[in-house]
């Protein structure tokens, strides 16, 4: 069975949809890509219908050398859009798309995600989560992002100043790193 067709299998149809049943999980797009190009499905229309769950466990089927070059592409970007260069491994990509599909997860169904650990880990804690995002998306997003992320907390704990240190300590943050954080991005 081609690779494709074990995506295809697992992605589409094993899902739990009944709207995904049939060949290619009853997509129109898919189907025409399979039966008129020979099977090839580019990654774009693939990914229009994958979850962001099934788009990790898709990067994590592949082979090392497409696992490489995904990696060797998020340092690129780094480079690219950084004061200096960090090497993304394979390694850590692993560990980003785990835990952010892991608090993904946890904001989809509602669930409280300041104070979760994946994995029960004390050091896998939504604060490293925000952290990862800073290896994936270009500088000034991402510090739009952890601005936002340092407002939110800000409020948060400004309207509860008896809690402050407990919030900050659920969410795996020590007294000054925001700030510290905030300039070190503005640094690099």
């Amino acid at each position: 069975m081609a690779l494709i067709d074990k995506v295809f299998k697992r992605i589409l149809e094993l899902d739990g949809n009944p709207r995904n049943r049939g060949d290619y999980g009853g997509k129109a797009y898919i189907r025409h890509c399979m039966e008129d190009h020979n099977g090839q499905v580019p990654l774009w229309v693939l990914a229009n219908h994958l979850s962001f769950g099934q788009t990790v466990w898709f990067f994590q089927v592949q082979s090392p050398a497409v696992r490489l070059a995904v990696a060797e592409s998020f340092t690129g970007l780094y480079a690219d859009t950084h004061d200096g260069p960090r090497r993304i491994t394979i390694k850590r990509l692993d560990s980003i798309f785990n835990r952010l599909v892991f608090y993904r997860n946890l904001c989809a169904h509602d669930e409280r995600c300041y104070c979760a650990r994946y994995d029960g880990r004390a050091n896998e804690n939504v604060y490293q989560a925000i952290g990862d995002l800073g290896y994936l998306l270009d500088k000034d997003d991402y510090l739009e992002l952890f601005g936002r992320f340092s407002a939110l907390v800000a409020r948060a704990t400004s309207a509860m100043p008896s809690r402050r240190q407990a919030i900050l300590s659920a969410m795996g943050v020590r007294e000054r790193e925001l700030a510290d954080r905030a300039e070190i991005i503005l640094r690099s």
